[in-house]
């Protein structure tokens, strides 16, 4: 499994497409598929940014079934697809991700970093071992601990053909 944060500046999102395929090998996302990634990424990573607060930290998994990209910030609002005039200028992410995407979704968190046992990094985000995915840290009153940020991972699936 792979993290990124990205800070907020213009250059994200174009940070987020190159990090996504240097990461993922040509066998786990061939072709076409790889430019699907990208768009996807820089479109959910985009909307973080405009639309979230905190950190966006980017999650990448990849094997022989494709590649799972979660993009996490500090906003609980979730993305929504939304009808356009055909004239607007912004709101097609969603649209995108859901028409390209093999599936998609969303879940609530709590993120402030993930953990990478070689760096020794604190974390508070808990590893699920049957597939290595993050779930949000859940606390036993529902309340975030100290420190924690409510927020959403907005992720989506591609197959590799």
């Amino acid at each position: 499994m792979h993290h990124l944060t990205l800070d907020e500046h213009l250059s994200a999102a174009s940070l987020a497409r190159h990090w996504v395929c240097e990461v993922c090998p040509e066998e786990h996302l061939p072709g076409a598929r790889r430019w699907i990634a990208e768009l996807l990424t820089s479109e959910l990573v985009a909307n973080a940014l405009e639309h979230g607060r905190g950190p966006v930290t980017l999650t990448l998994t990849h094997d022989r079934e494709g590649i799972l990209v979660g993009i996490s910030d500090g906003e609980v609002t979730i993305p929504a697809m939304r009808s356009l005039d055909p004239q607007a200028e912004s709101g097609r992410g969603i649209a995108l991700v859901d028409a390209l995407a093999t599936a998609w979704g969303y879940y609530p968190s709590r993120i402030t970093s993930w953990h990478d046992p070689t760096l020794g990094q604190l974390s508070l985000v808990e590893t699920d071992a049957t597939d290595g995915w993050p779930a949000p840290t859940e606390v036993a009153d529902g309340s975030p601990a100290a420190g924690m940020l409510d927020g959403k991972t907005v992720w989506f699936h591609l197959a590799p053909g």
